[in-house]
């Protein structure tokens, strides 16, 4: 009896610490190509392959179907939530810069809102739009 009964309390013991990953720790992580401010007013239309690569350094991804699109990304986690998301994508011809995708400035803020405020927040707009009729 004594047996089951500490199986029993070791398995509840290691069951119940799955249920408390907010205790955990989780380091911030940065993955892919920093991009500076400077890298970007250095890059410009006309650029060759070989100076891109001295200005931006090498891509995270050079499409094999498609060898004249180089993808810079760039992701950022804190906490295991994605707090940045940032993509730089440029276009060769004949091994010449011809276009370039920016979204660098953009980035994607993760923030949590307890249901409460949530609530609250419906509850505000139906009282505005009370108010506008």
């Amino acid at each position: 009896m004594a047996v089951k009964f500490s199986a029993l309390l070791i398995f509840l013991l290691f069951t119940g610490c799955s249920f408390l990953p907010h205790i955990l720790y989780r380091i911030d992580v940065q993955q892919g190509n920093v991009v500076s401010d400077e890298m970007l007013e250095k890059l410009t239309l006309g650029m060759t392959k070989s100076q891109v690569l001295f200005v931006m350094g090498s891509p995270l991804i050079v499409d094999a179907f498609r060898e004249n699109r180089w993808d810079y990304v760039y992701l950022m986690r804190e906490k295991g939530d994605l707090i940045e998301h940032k993509r730089l994508t440029l276009f060769f011809e004949n091994d010449t810069l011809i276009n370039i995708e920016n979204y660098m400035q953009f980035s994607q803020e993760t923030t949590k809102t307890k249901p409460d405020q949530r609530d609250s927040d419906k509850n505000e707009t139906q009282s505005n739009d009370e108010v506008k009729q």
